[in-house]
């Protein structure tokens, strides 16, 4: 800890560390709580306490209090990126509360510019503000900084198809698979711009990848029935409709499709 702080303060502090670790929030709070009655300008624990009540253990429901612990923190040390982006993250996953994401997300870039979390998390907050363009330059520069980054590859692919981009989008799916090659969701996905494109033959054959690697894929099969129908092989879209039916589907699968 880089300030000088009473020995009172940093046993409390302590205390709450080896509770968070352990995840006894309610018992953590209480010590950083402690140790901020003796320090009030006590960083690193209006950090922890933010953290816990923020991200770690969201079952509290003290969102709120997260925010202002980390906005003491910050008043404590506003050149300290982590804090930004902290607040950020709570903003954007916990509060839902994109465009305040945003600014955190840019205070925290002023400070390191080439934090590859900070940029990704803010080109996932700026897709859901629905400012593309933005969104697009920003998970640029997120794989500029980390070029096998799997599901960032998997968010930008997803933004140029709704942008209508869909040679891009299609690259994108490529690096993706170069990556992942075995990742079937991206096999269907890919299979379904192609279709967008009306390549059916060529749709057919990533949906027939997806289903080798995962057979239980019931959106690849329900997908496979459809370029089927359009190329009037109407049997056989009758049975990859009934195994769409039939595949078992959890509530993850969901998730991961859309």
């Amino acid at each position: 800890m880089s300030q000088t702080v009473d020995s009172h303060a940093r046993f409390f502090f302590h205390q709450g560390l080896r509770h968070q670790e352990v995840g006894e929030c309610q018992v953590a709070v209480a010590y950083f709580d402690q140790a901020l009655a003796i320090e009030p300008n006590f960083y690193e624990a209006w950090y922890q306490r933010g953290l816990v009540l923020g991200l770690e253990c969201r079952y509290l429901q003290r969102q709120e209090e997260a925010l202002d612990s980390l906005n003491k923190a910050i008043a404590c040390k506003p050149n300290d990126y982590l804090a930004w982006y902290k607040r950020g993250e709570v903003e954007l996953e916990v509060l839902e509360d994109y465009e305040a994401s945003v600014l955190s997300f840019d205070q925290a870039l002023k400070l390191k510019p080439d934090d590859y979390y900070t940029w990704w998390d803010r080109s996932f907050a700026l897709y859901q503000l629905e400012c593309y363009d933005e969104a697009r330059v920003s998970y640029q520069k997120t794989l500029e900084i980390r070029p096998d980054s799997l599901y960032v590859w998997k968010e930008y692919s997803s933004l140029l198809w709704g942008m209508g981009h869909y040679e891009e989008a299609l690259k994108g799916f490529d690096q993706v698979l170069a990556i992942k090659p075995d990742d079937d969701v991206t096999w269907s996905d890919r299979g379904e711009l192609l279709e967008d494109l009306g390549y059916y033959q060529e749709a057919l054959t990533n949906f027939d990848k997806a289903l080798i690697i995962n057979p239980d894929n019931c959106f690849a099969w329900y997908n496979r029935a459809k370029v089927l129908e359009k190329l009037g092989s109407y049997q056989e879209a009758l049975v990859s409709q009934r195994n769409a039916v039939y595949a078992p589907t959890t509530a993850a699968d969901w998730a991961q499709y859309n």
